[in-house]
């Protein structure tokens, strides 16, 4: 089936469902000294077209919450709807992108053939070249992962990450692994990017200014059990550059997330 072909997930006609609708989500682990509660009781709501991006602390269960969505955890409680439909549903019409810390490159492959993957996988169609342009490592088509920068092989991730023109994109710690430089680019790339497609991203990070430059909102969680703690919206002017970051609004911003994020930390203490 041609990329142009793929049913949509909702009626022509009506208004776009959310991209993402987690109501009450709860997940636990077994583990060898017992049951771990990664999620308690977790309600997000991603709006179509919106920049939602998840700040807390190590282990508080953003990697879980965000593989739930993505479809490749079934949690122990609550409700994930995707797009309008279930996670499984958006995954076969290839309409979830998804990028993590570390891009899953095969080495033996060439950049450009890297992202021509889940295309060959799915039978589908894109334009590899105009993708790899528009991530800014077009003229590094014919080169291996073994000889790029992390900044450039995470740019390879995030364009097989777009190659089905995914509705929602999800991104876990993308930039946590690179440099201040390469991830400083990396960040207005994205923004750039973002501003184009304006699709759907939820976006997980440790990094507080991070999350207030590229995001709608701001959701922080709690420390294990994860809990939402508090949501927070950027009311900054798009678009948005660096420049922003030095404003007092900007600062203010960083200083509400983060403490929230103090808060949640001594609200899990106290228990």
């Amino acid at each position: 089936m041609a990329l142009t072909d793929t049913p949509p997930l909702i009626a022509p006609g009506t208004a776009p469902a959310p991209a993402i609708d987690v109501r009450a989500l709860s997940h636990r682990y077994a583990s060898r000294a017992g049951e771990v509660v990664a999620l308690e009781g977790a309600d997000l709501r991603v709006e179509a077209g919106e920049f939602v991006s998840i700040v807390g602390p190590s282990g508080c269960g953003k990697t879980t919450l965000l593989r739930a969505v993505a479809g490749l955890l079934d949690a122990t409680g609550g409700e994930v709807r995707v797009l309008g439909g279930a996670p499984e549903q958006a995954q076969r019409a290839h309409a979830i992108g998804l990028v993590t810390q570390d891009p899953g490159l095969l080495p033996w492959r060439s950049v450009e053939a890297n992202v021509r993957l889940p295309l060959e996988v799915t039978g589908t169609t894109a334009d590899v070249p105009a993708l790899l342009e528009r991530v800014g490592i077009a003229r590094f088509a014919r080169f291996r992962p073994g000889q790029l920068s992390g900044g450039m092989r995470q740019r390879v991730a995030l364009a097989r990450a777009l190659a089905h023109r995914p509705r929602l994109l999800l991104m876990d710690e993308p930039f946590g692994a690179l440099d201040e430089l390469s991830r400083e680019d990396l960040r207005l790339e994205l923004l750039a990017l973002w501003e184009r497609e304006r699709i759907a991203v939820l976006f997980v990070t440790h990094a507080i200014h991070e999350a207030v430059l590229l995001s709608d909102r701001v959701v922080v969680m709690s420390g294990s059990p994860g809990r939402i703690v508090a949501d927070i919206p950027i009311d900054l002017p798009r678009p948005r550059t660096d420049a922003l970051t030095s404003t007092p609004r900007f600062v203010a911003l960083a200083a509400e997330v983060r403490a929230a994020l103090r808060s949640g930390a001594r609200s899990v203490g106290a228990r």
